[in-house]
């Protein structure tokens, strides 16, 4: 990606930000793009403004700048700050954008793109573009503007649903393992001497790229495998467990029924030989990402079973669940059975994708949703009519695959790691298997296979 500087006539201020909300990635844009504007209407001094863009181009360039900035400008800005001239003293690539374009209002649907947007998409600014890069690191397969491509044109294949894949795309996160690397060391690992992964017997490979970072980072700690040796070896000790993402809490519930003995089918974990020392244990668990929804129900389970010794540390929140949800997860008289086995009913949770829609009209965040809990569920059900062959899995009711339509619990997370991506993300991310819409059936591909 290229950073971008944009100078633009005051009277155009809201159409160019109406076009980069458009045309450009939220995240690049933030990044990439900065704005100078200028009243043309009244006496400018050329040197003030000049000043004032050496300042810019002497910043330092955004992290993943391929090349250095492209300045671009109206007809009428350029003569009034005699830009080109001064920007060949600065060897600075400069192009202009049309401005007769800006006093256009953009139509919905149109297939003809304003100059200005042409010159976010030379940038690598443009939503595909951009999404590219950011989904770039993914270990499992090569993700370029090509596969990004194919992803979004099944949503063409299925109607005019090109706008929802670009929302999606517009949205999808990726921390990358030197990201996650940052959030670990600025946690309470920083202080402490003694860690805990979980490598999972079922071969989920997390469990091996946070002991690498964990090795490489804070390489005095004491790494061990298995949150029971950790507790076994070091019972009064300050034990810390790590893992990437607490999402819906079902994986971290899991991984203590497992420690305590309570799951011989299916064991999250090695479990302790004394199931007692749990209670015991100075354990703290640290995630790099998790939800409000996942913390509560965990905070939860920790109460009904008598551990508030555990505490739990997360890099960064996403908000999902309403506050009354939060209020009656926390309320001990409440029963939390139907939330574990099925996910919250709607209106207690929003989902976060659709929390990214909201650019949009009431009509078509309505759509967006739609099309993607019927696209999802039936992803979902491929995916477990697979377990229920390769693993012996039990096919969930159907109001857990309904409430799961848009990810795990209903979550509609549009986020990932780089070496592997939670099923609380949307299912259009990362499943595959035969869809139907009104009539039309395509074989479904992932956008981020092999996870």
């Amino acid at each position: 990606m290229r950073p971008l500087l944009i100078l633009s006539e005051t009277r155009h201020t809201q159409s160019v930000s109406e076009i980069i909300q458009k045309f450009a990635h939220p995240v690049a844009a933030e990044r990439f793009i900065q704005r100078i504007d200028i009243d043309v209407d009244v006496e400018n001094d050329p040197c003030e403004f000049h000043f004032s863009i050496m300042k810019v181009l002497r910043e330092k360039k955004p992290s993943g700048s391929q090349q250095g900035y492209l300045v671009c400008a109206t007809h009428d800005v350029e003569r009034l700050l005699k830009l080109r001239s001064f920007l060949k003293t600065q060897q600075v690539d400069f192009e202009f954008y049309n401005a007769s374009e800006l006093s256009r209002p953009l139509k919905s649907g149109s297939q003809i793109k304003p100059q200005l947007a042409a010159r976010l998409a030379s940038c690598g600014l443009s939503v595909q573009t951009a999404a590219s890069s950011i989904l770039g690191p993914w270990v499992h397969s090569p993700i370029d503007f090509e596969t990004i491509s194919t992803w979004r044109n099944q949503f063409g294949r299925l109607g005019h649903f090109h706008w929802i894949a670009d929302a999606i795309l517009a949205n999808a996160t990726l921390i990358t393992a030197p990201e996650l690397g940052e959030r670990f060391i600025t946690s309470p690992l920083k202080d402490a001497k003694i860690a805990a992964f979980n490598q999972d017997e079922r071969g989920v490979k997390s469990g091996e790229v946070i002991a690498n970072l964990l090795t490489k980072r804070l390489g005095s700690l004491e790494i061990l495998r298995s949150p029971a040796d950790a507790i076994e070896r070091y019972p009064t000790e300050s034990v810390v467990m790590v893992e990437d993402g607490l999402w819906s809490g079902t994986e971290a519930v899991g991984v203590f029924e497992s420690l305590l003995g309570r799951r011989s089918e299916r064991p999250k974990t090695k479990a302790l030989t004394n199931p007692g020392l749990l209670k015991q244990a100075d354990l703290t668990l640290v995630y790099g990402v998790g939800t409000d929804y996942g913390q509560a129900m965990v905070r939860r389970y920790l109460v009904d079973e008598g551990l508030a010794n555990i505490t739990i540390y997360c890099g960064s929140v996403v908000p999902v669940a309403t506050q009354r949800l939060l209020e009656q997860i926390a309320d001990p008289g409440f029963n939390i059975g139907a939330l574990r086995a099925s996910g919250p009913a709607y209106g207690d949770l929003t989902p976060h994708f659709e929390t990214c829609l909201s650019s949009l009209t009431p009509m078509q965040q309505s759509e967006a949703l739609e099309f993607c809990r019927r696209i999802g569920r039936q992803l979902l059900e491929s995916y477990l009519n697979l377990q229920i062959q390769n693993k012996k899995w039990n096919m969930w009711s159907e109001e857990r695959l309904d409430r799961s339509s848009l990810g795990m619990h209903g979550l509609g997370l549009t986020h990932a790691f780089g070496h592997s991506i939670p099923k609380a993300s949307l299912p259009l991310l990362w499943g595959h298997g035969q869809v139907e819409w009104k009539g039309k059936v395509i074989d479904w591909l992932p956008l981020l296979p092999n996870s």
